[in-house]
């Protein structure tokens, strides 16, 4: 009975293992599928340094006005017009082959963060529009009952008046 349990056990163990080492293989595949579309997307690849003539000088690895260049936004013309702002800086945000997959995910959460922080503050703008639309009915109703006691109150008086002048009369 001992035996046949540590088989069991052993045969657990070993599908257990070709498991963890087949799941390993698909995600190892998956990243290195995944890191070759990066560098499609990126762009072509440097040019070797026998792509450039005799004479030529080697290019500068560490370039900061191209790279400047490549990650500046492109300004639109002056012709547009200034409420269209936003759509212009969705234009300016638009991935290039250059943006990374982190600096993509990185903008499309700042993007998403402003858009909760515009909700939340139109739904703020909201709640206090309905709130002093309650506010003023509340103060309308406090007037109405106040002028509604104040003629009854005078009603009272006109009837104390009128009883009083009618004993005094008798």
């Amino acid at each position: 009975m001992d035996v046949v349990l540590y088989i069991i056990a052993a045969v657990i163990l070993v599908v257990l293992i070709l498991f963890a080492v087949k799941l390993q293989g698909k995600t190892r595949n998956a990243d290195e599928e995944h890191q070759r579309e990066v560098v499609r997307a990126a762009g072509a690849p440097p040019r070797p340094l026998e792509d450039r003539g005799a004479g030529m000088p080697r290019r500068r690895r560490n370039n900061l006005a191209a790279m400047m260049a490549n990650r500046r936004p492109q300004r639109p013309e002056q012709d547009e017009e200034p409420g269209e702002d936003e759509e212009v800086e969705q234009q300016n945000i638009q991935p290039t082959a250059k943006v990374g997959a982190k600096k993509l995910k990185k903008q499309e959460e700042k993007e998403a963060r402003k858009a909760q922080r515009e909700a939340e503050r139109e739904e703020r703008e909201e709640r206090k529009r309905m709130q002093e639309l309650r506010e003023q009915e509340r103060r309308q109703e406090e007037e109405k009952e106040r002028l509604q006691e104040q003629k009854q109150k005078e009603e009272e008086s006109w009837e104390c008046i009128c009883i009083l002048t009618m004993r005094n009369g008798l």
